[in-house]
């Protein structure tokens, strides 16, 4: 999906609308968050597939560039945005022990995707044009609307699991478990976190220049300048830079398991002080009770 994005981007070859696009998808994952906490990772998924094959299937029907900043630019890449963010939250409810190999796995597929595609639509571009090429694409889309009734909800108690067991097949086509709405809409309380603050600030910059290439490269930088280089400047420096401030995490997190594990010391010693104190209280009555016995 963000792949086919990516390359579409490259043949529109307007970077406003691509920039735009590619700006929206992440733009809306924390409202998608707040989607997926409140509706499932299936309808959230399955909502956002539909509103992007609408979006990328009326983007094959322009006759010009301006309603594309609305088609591809925002109701595509919002859909797109909405099915992506399920995609990878659905991986933490099926797997704990084994989640870095499971997203390694789906990173992998992401990868040979990126290497088959252009081939794929260079041909599709060269043979029935950009529009049609739009419309081969929704192909995926649907696809993607499909997969996405995949994402079963996991029974997180008896009663639940007993509920799927009457209700039979139902449950595994559309789930109607209620989803309770969560307290609070966006948490900022997590930004209390040092490593997390620090995350948040440093992916930001490791990706400042990573859609440069994608919708920059050819138009806006080479046929101004005559050259690659400041693309690629463009591109590579903001990595450096995301990459050095990640760095300080394990320094934070180190930093905070001293400090929780010299609290948790203390609060030891406390304790040890205090069942000592209690023991000689104890031994101290029972010695003064055994005095007025005798």
């Amino acid at each position: 999906m963000i792949i086919c994005t990516q390359y579409v981007s490259l043949l529109l070859s307007f970077s406003w609308v691509s920039s735009l696009s590619m700006g929206m998808i992440f733009f809306c994952c924390p409202i998608v968050s707040v989607f997926t906490d409140i509706f499932g990772c299936r309808k959230t998924a399955v909502m956002g597939a539909a509103v992007g094959f609408a979006g990328l299937l009326s983007s094959s029907f322009v006759s010009s560039i301006e309603p594309l900043y609305l088609t591809y630019g925002i109701i595509f890449a919002c859909g797109c945005s909405f099915a992506y963010q399920p995609s990878l939250v659905i991986l933490g409810h099926y797997f704990k022990k084994r989640l870095g190999l499971v997203n390694g796995i789906v990173t992998a597929g992401s990868s040979i995707f990126t290497i088959l595609l252009p081939f794929l639509l260079r041909v599709l571009t060269d043979s029935v044009g950009l529009f049609h090429t739009l419309r081969v694409l929704c192909i995926f889309m649907f696809v993607l609307f499909l997969a996405g009734f995949t994402y079963r909800p996991l029974a997180s108690s008896a009663k639940d699991k007993d509920g799927t067991a009457k209700g039979g097949h139902r449950l595994s086509l559309f789930s109607r478990r209620k989803f309770s709405p969560p307290k609070k809409m966006f948490n900022f309380a997590i930004f209390k976190v040092t490593a997390y603050a620090v995350w948040a600030v440093g992916i930001p910059l490791a990706l400042f220049g990573y859609f440069v290439p994608y919708v920059h490269l050819v138009r806006l930088l080479h046929d101004k300048l005559g050259s690659y280089d400041v693309a690629f400047y463009l591109a590579g420096i903001p990595p450096l830079i995301g990459g050095a401030v990640l760095c300080f995490i394990p320094w934070v997190h180190s930093k905070k398991q001293k400090e929780v594990t010299k609290a948790t010391g203390g609060e030891k010693m406390e304790k040890m002080l205090e069942n000592q104190n209690s023991v000689s209280s104890s031994a101290a009555i029972f010695k003064k009770e055994s005095d007025s016995v005798i």
